[in-house]
């Protein structure tokens, strides 16, 4: 019959089986509990430690460059305003005031197979300069004649200088070749019998201002001119029924 294990029963606070047995063990075969070993304290006066570096970002960079370039166009404007305001007052500028005196018709040609217009005028212009302490320089620019919205010439204005409070009175020749339709060659002829021909002259030039010894940029003077003549009739000076004139300046 087979040998079964015999079991021992242990009570809590009695020795293991072994130590009951009268057997001890060895020095090896102790186990002792491994503690670790207890933090030595700081260092007196140990200094903190010092935080990250931090990274500069380019975006900062480029928002202080775009700061101090509009500081700079701000410094600029109010510059030039102050500036602008100054010459205003001291100068007290005034708009030069244009008027056309004479209309004379060298040629004017119509081709009734083609409809068409060949013509050449001749505008005297006076400009007067009401400033009394600013000059005013012409730089060329274009004068064209028109019928009710039609081109029918154009020309060259002269360059010149106009001093202070003085007046000035080019002749301008204007020359052209217009294909009329048909409605407006009829209003033509209809304008012609009356004896009331609407005509519009204008004229665009650069020019620039003179303050003192201060020559200021280049701005674009408008002139318009709305006229009403008694004819377009060739070799012959016309009358003048009705003129009205206009100049502005744009900066």
């Amino acid at each position: 019959m087979a040998d079964y294990h015999k079991i021992h029963p242990v009570t809590v606070g009695s020795p293991p089986p072994d130590q009951a047995r009268g057997k001890k063990l060895s020095h090896d075969q102790l186990q002792l509990p491994v503690t670790a070993p207890a933090p030595l304290p700081p260092p007196p006066y140990a200094p903190a430690p010092l935080p990250p570096p931090r990274r500069r970002k380019r975006h900062s960079r480029c928002c202080r460059c775009m700061c101090c370039t509009l500081l700079v166009v701000l410094v600029l404007v109010v510059a030039l305003g102050a500036t602008a305001g100054i010459l205003y007052l001291v100068f007290r500028p005034k708009i030069p005031n244009f008027h056309v005196d004479r209309l004379m018709v060298t040629r004017f040609d119509v081709n009734t197979t083609s409809m068409t217009v060949n013509d050449a005028f001749d505008v005297d212009v006076t400009a007067t300069n009401p400033n009394r302490r600013i000059g005013i320089y012409y730089d060329g620019g274009e004068v064209t004649a028109s019928f009710n919205g039609t081109k029918l010439c154009s020309g060259a204005f002269p360059t010149l200088y106009q001093g202070h409070r003085t007046t000035v009175q080019p002749r301008i020749s204007l020359t052209g070749e217009t294909r009329l339709d048909s409605a407006v060659a009829a209003q033509l002829a209809q304008q012609q019998q009356a004896g009331f021909v609407p005509l519009t002259v204008r004229a665009r030039v650069p020019i620039r201002i003179k303050f003192g010894a201060i020559k200021l940029w280049k701005m674009t003077g408008k002139a318009n001119c709305n006229l009403v003549v008694d004819s377009l009739h060739a070799g012959t000076k016309l009358r003048i029924r009705s003129n009205s004139c206009s100049f502005k300046l744009k900066i």
